[in-house]
């Protein structure tokens, strides 16, 4: 193993240590801080040493897997059930479950992630306020997000077109097609466990 390998492998187990035990948010910033511990010897510009986000993916998923036991077990099934209770409530933009919810990997400092999908992103805000439910938003008419809380748990759900909804985007953290869960999907998932 090369020292640059060597750099990397360990920038990636360090980042993923910070978003498992530290709650850091993002990859970006784990991976921001984990450069760091190295020093100035080691820059956090593009470099043979600097770990791609699926590589600190892999890492992360291993602690959760060896770390995360009934708890993270708990925690994936009553996120999962909140998140179904939303996709349900927002059947006419036709939504879909993405993000670590999607893909089992629920931290405490995680939040539900979901796609919707309408010809014009006012129409979520409506819905909602007649709904009931108190939400921010973020962003303008060409792409809105909508924040809320439910059982302390946060809610982002970012619009887009209905023909984006054919469309498959790549998964930044991943590397791979972005993982997304239709309510259909996300029952039987919940009854499998059952």
């Amino acid at each position: 193993m090369t020292r640059n390998e060597r750099i990397k492998a360990e920038i990636a187990r360090e980042a993923a240590r910070l978003l498992f035990e530290e709650e850091v948010r993002s990859y970006r910033d784990a991976r921001r801080q984990a450069v760091r511990r190295f020093g100035p010897s080691v820059s956090s510009s593009r470099g043979p040493h600097l770990p791609e986000y699926a590589e600190i993916h892999t890492e992360l998923r291993q602690l959760l897997s060896f770390y995360g036991g009934a708890a993270l077990a708990g925690r994936v099934r009553h996120w999962r059930q909140l998140a179904l209770k939303y996709l349900e409530l927002f059947e006419p933009f036709q939504p879909l479950l993405v993000g670590s919810v999607a893909r089992g990997e629920v931290r405490e400092i995680s939040d539900i992630n979901l796609q919707l999908f309408c010809d014009k992103s006012e129409e979520v805000g409506y819905f909602l306020a007649s709904e009931g439910i108190e939400f921010d938003e973020e962003g303008d008419a060409e792409s809105a997000r909508f924040f809320f809380e439910d059982d302390g748990i946060e809610i982002e759900c970012v619009v887009y077109s209905l023909n984006e909804r054919r469309h498959i985007p790549h998964c930044q953290i991943t590397g791979k097609s972005l993982e997304r869960v239709g309510y259909k999907q996300l029952k039987a998932l919940l009854e499998a466990e059952d």
